[in-house]
């Protein structure tokens, strides 16, 4: 007598079954843009944090950099904003 199988098993068997690769539809693909945004954030924040003694000059890059991302990011955001707005 063969018992049933959990919930985690029928969702794992599931999960197995289907290969078929997801990913993001083509709009929604990043942009090499925000590629280089989004690495240059993370270059900065690791910099930042890093526990090793650097340059100071280069930590104050860093820092200047991140600040021009989230700032840069502000901007952008508020015009994202306007233009939903316009629309309405």
């Amino acid at each position: 007598m063969q018992s049933a199988l959990s919930p985690v098993k029928q969702k794992t068997k599931k999960m197995k079954e289907n290969k078929e690769a997801v990913g993001l539809p083509e709009a929604e693909k990043p942009t090499r843009y925000d590629r280089i945004k989004e690495t240059l954030a993370m270059a900065s924040q690791l910099i930042i944090t890093a526990p090793l003694k650097l340059p100071p000059k280069v930590v104050i890059v860093a820092r200047y950099v991140a600040l021009a991302l989230g700032v840069l990011e502000a901007v952008e955001s508020a015009a994202k904003d306007r233009r939903e707005g316009d629309e309405e």
